[in-house]
């Protein structure tokens, strides 16, 4: 098979998948990884391998770049301190905790353990995420928990650089180290700061949804190439870049049919690039010789929850700071932390030229291990652990006075429908249904009231469900404008007026934090 060709057949594959995991309600990052595992095993793609200048320069940023495009800064700003305590401090602990077991362990030397550390402390939420998602997990929770892995992903991988500088000799001692960290992390910051800024004022000179477009495809792929050309870190270059775009190109310099087709496109491109990294991490995984290296990936396997545990040290003094973070959190973070393809990329872009690279097969063996097992046993319990804890749907359960409450307000919004469809008709004196409005209103608010003190979160959530029907109700006119004009009954130019307003009106129910 040509290189096409099995990029065809991937690509079939986890739309195959994609229908399957849909109708039987699965989880799809862990079904694709499963559907890779077998892939493996029969061979069906003996050429597909994951290459880790193809994972870095082509995966990478677009997944990153989706990531942070649609991170809110107001939402950051409110949750800054939890989220830099678990992305810095642990980070470097979990590096700490990780490479001294696994030293101690698995019988290699530190410097190797602390490398294997670094590369494994990057998480990967796209699986837990979509489960969050489904269940109606808290917004805040959610949003601290893909923060984190984004930022965490950063310090990670300028982490692992420094590492392997002290390794290789190319950092000659722990003050150069120190240097080494804060001009990768900083100098990429900078740079896709000032490339988000330049791209910002870019768009306001231009109005058309295709070029830019390719525009942000230019901020996402060259502030990762140009920051590793300086000798900056690419990953946080991309990550910076895309909130600044995010936050304020998109939001100020776009039109609203422009945003939309912007987070179209890059959404699309994340399910693209997501869906091939998980089936080729499945293939991978089953080209290894495992008879003499489980026992070390289970410990590994260990040992990276072991360092994913400073979760909780990390939360007793955020607390202590006003931070808020409930114990019941502090479980679904230190569960939710999976490994993914950027520790794989890492782990695989270690050369045969690598100081200690008589490891190097183990270092590989033990990161397969670690990811596989990460996304099957905690990716597929992720969801029960938010049901014991009783964490899903803002973590309010349902008593027996909100479900009487709920049936009063089902039959008072009947009224109030069936009082508008009698004022249409005419049926009756307007001063008559008037009154009735006002009375059946009136015990909508009392209801209402009630239901937000016997069960908090209940006006969110019933705002979210209204903003869903009418953003649904947005895109059936804009569908029906379409229609028409490809029936002829239109010209584009007759409802372009129109349509911006649709835009604009799904503009503001997306950028909802609350919803």
């Amino acid at each position: 098979m040509t290189g096409f060709q099995q990029l065809f057949g991937l690509f079939m594959a986890a739309f195959v998948v994609a229908l399957f995991a849909r109708r039987l309600r699965l989880p799809y990052a862990l079904t694709l990884v499963v559907t890779g595992l077998v892939l493996g095993v029969l061979r069906l793609f003996p050429h597909a391998h994951l290459q880790p200048s193809m994972l870095m320069t082509v995966f990478l940023p677009p997944l990153l770049f989706e990531s942070a495009l649609n991170l809110h800064i107001d939402l950051l700003k409110r949750d800054w301190m939890p989220i830099a305590a678990y992305t810095l401090a642990g980070t470097f602990a979990s590096t700490m905790i990780i490479g001294a077991v696994a030293a101690g362990a698995l019988h290699i030397p530190l410097p190797v353990g602390m490398l294997f550390g670094a590369l494994i402390s990057t998480t990967d939420p796209i699986s837990v995420i979509a489960v969050f998602r489904r269940l109606g997990a808290g917004k805040r929770l959610t949003l601290i928990l893909e923060a984190e892995s984004l930022f965490n992903n950063d310090i990670a991988v300028v982490l692992y650089t420094v590492i392997l500088g002290l390794t290789a000799g190319t950092a000659t001692s722990y003050g150069a180290a120190s240097l080494l960290f804060l001009k990768l992390a900083a100098g990429g910051a900078l740079l896709g700061t000032a490339i988000g800024m330049v791209a910002s004022r870019l768009h306001y000179e231009i109005d058309d949804h295709l070029i830019e477009i390719t525009l942000t495809t230019a901020v996402a792929f060259g502030s990762y190439w140009l920051a590793e050309r300086l000798g900056v870190s690419g990953v946080m270059a991309v990550v910076a870049a895309g909130i600044v775009l995010g936050n304020y190109g998109m939001r100020n310099a776009m039109s609203a049919s422009t945003q939309l087709a912007v987070s179209a496109f890059w959404e699309y491109l994340a399910f693209v690039v997501n869906s091939v990294v998980f089936l080729l991490i499945g293939i991978e995984a089953a080209s290894i010789d495992w008879r003499h290296k489980i026992v070390a990936a289970v410990i590994a396997f260990f040992a990276v929850l072991a360092g994913r545990s400073a979760i909780y040290p990390i939360s007793f003094a955020i607390n202590r700071l006003g931070g808020n973070i409930p114990r019941s959190w502090q479980h679904v973070l230190v569960w939710g932390g999976l490994r993914g393809a950027l520790s794989m990329a890492l782990v695989l872009g270690l050369d045969a030229g690598y100081r200690y690279g008589e490891y190097r097969g183990l270092l590989i063996a033990t990161t397969f291990g670690v990811v596989v097992c990460s996304l099957l046993i905690q990716g597929s319990t992720v969801g029960s652990l938010l049901r014991r804890l009783n964490l899903i749907g803002e973590g309010a359960s349902k008593s027996a006075k909100t479900a009487e409450l709920e049936a009063q307000l089902t039959a008072v919004t009947g009224g109030l429908a069936e009082i508008a469809r009698m004022k249409l008709a005419e049926s009756e004196p307007e001063w008559h249904l008037q009154q009735l409005f006002d009375e059946y209103a009136a015990r909508e608010a009392r209801i209402l009231a009630m239901l937000e003190v016997a069960a908090p979160g209940y006006e969110t959530e019933k705002i979210k469900n209204e903003s869903l029907a009418r953003a649904s109700i947005l895109k059936a006119e804009k569908s029906a404008l379409i229609e028409a004009e490809k029936l002829g009954k239109l010209a584009h130019i007759d409802w372009r007026a129109i349509g911006e307003q649709i835009d604009e009106d799904l503009l503001k129910l997306n950028r909802n934090p609350e919803v």
